[in-house]
């Protein structure tokens, strides 16, 4: 069965993973791990019992080598996953979570969690698949980063409980980023894109599942005091530093842990792009099929932080550019889309741009929309006291 440490097995075996055992220290692993061309896995960190693990995803070879395909066949996985959803079930055997912490013994300080950017405002949990229930719409999965504040938090009325899940297959990981419609569960999704159910775990101190074969599990509740808690700096996807945040707080009720459990820091800012650019190229062939666009390719690029750039091929008929410009903008915060012959390979940057000086005609071929949906963490916006909005440019 495929999980995380299946997954880290499999790097090692092609060459991918490095296993480091000499003493380091938790402050050096980011800048450690920002000159490597593998993975790292750092089994002693001074001060901690647990070893860490980072760099895992920001490689299309590995991210690959973590679905069992093509990288190319990526975006077909998690498209045929989205039409053909496999619902999580419920085990009781998962985890060899023996390792357990409830109320005042919590402390998250006992985590080898890194600060990934020199002016970040502390250590973050950065690779939590975390789990909530909705009355009306069920199970969510996302990925959120949590900094480690203090080691308790006040009590408050009526708190929403979540588990927070670290160590998981990057499946589990990458369907918790897509943002599927309401009502879609990502676990389902990411069980077509394995093959087999995601196992969920009961909690001991809320009524949520956790990921049974997560490595850690923090068993917490996000309080009722709105967004309040100041939170941050963090070098963000623009691989530029954010400014500091208003964050709801989150109180951890209990933590249990593998004995020998590894830590899993998604190192930030480089790795987490990487790890959404397949759900992108699944929502734009969507679009464009909507659209009778015939696609043959499609790059969301790891210099528009593959999240805002996209270039796509297209077996073009009378008409089709303009309609995939459209089609491709109304996607999300996507915000400049280049359309190219299906005699150009997307991936190759030299033929993209000799197709742009050699087939382009600015008045003619260059469409601009103003006041569209933005991301609020594009450093050119206008600064606004309400919710910007961006220019986009296909």
């Amino acid at each position: 069965m495929e999980t995380f440490r299946s997954f880290l097995d499999d790097l090692r075996s092609a060459g991918q993973l490095v296993d480091i055992h000499k003493p380091v220290d938790v402050r050096h692993i980011a800048a450690l791990v920002d000159q490597a061309s593998t993975a790292l896995l750092f089994h002693t960190v001074c001060g901690y019992d647990l070893p860490v693990v980072s760099r895992l995803l920001n490689d299309r070879g590995r991210i690959a080598l973590s679905a069992g395909c093509d990288y190319a066949q990526l975006e077909r996985r998690l498209s045929h996953a989205f039409d053909h959803p496999i619902d999580p079930i419920e085990v009781s055997d998962g985890g060899a979570r023996n390792w357990y912490r409830e109320g005042a013994a919590v402390d998250l300080f006992d985590l080898p969690v890194p600060v990934f950017s020199e002016f970040d405002g502390g250590p973050t949990i950065t690779a939590g698949v975390t789990l909530a229930y909705d009355p009306e719409h069920g199970l969510n999965a996302g990925t959120y980063r949590f900094q480690v504040k203090e080691r308790a938090a006040l009590a408050a009325n009526a708190p929403l409980p979540i588990s927070i899940n670290i160590g998981t297959h990057p499946l589990e990981l990458m369907a918790s980023l897509y943002k599927a419609p309401l009502g879609r569960d990502e676990l389902a999704i990411a069980g077509g894109m394995l093959g087999r159910p995601v196992r969920l775990g009961a909690c001991a101190t809320i009524d949520v599942p956790c990921l049974a074969d997560a490595e850690i599990v923090l068993e917490a509740e996000i309080l009722p005091t709105g967004w309040t808690r100041q939170e941050g700096r963090f070098g963000e996807m623009t691989r530029l530093m954010g400014d500091v945040h208003y964050n709801p707080h989150v109180r951890v009720k209990a933590i249990s842990r593998r004995e020998d459990a590894i830590y899993y820091a998604l190192h930030m800012p480089w790795e987490n792009i990487w790890i959404k650019e397949h759900g992108f190229q699944a929502v734009l062939k969507r679009v464009l099929d909507a659209a009778g666009v015939t696609v043959t390719g499609v790059n969301v690029t790891p210099g528009g932080c593959c999240h805002w750039h996209a270039i796509i091929a297209i077996r073009k008929q009378p008409g089709d550019p303009q309609n995939a410009i459209m089609a491709a903008l109304s996607v999300a915060d996507l915000k400049h889309v280049v359309i190219v012959d299906d005699d150009i390979d997307v991936y190759d940057a030299m033929e993209v741009e000799w197709a742009m000086a050699t087939r382009v005609q600015a008045d003619r071929d260059i469409t601009i929309l103003s006041d569209a949906r933005s991301k609020p963490l594009d450093p050119s916006l206008p600064l606004s006291d309400g919710i910007p909005t961006t220019a986009k440019m296909g």
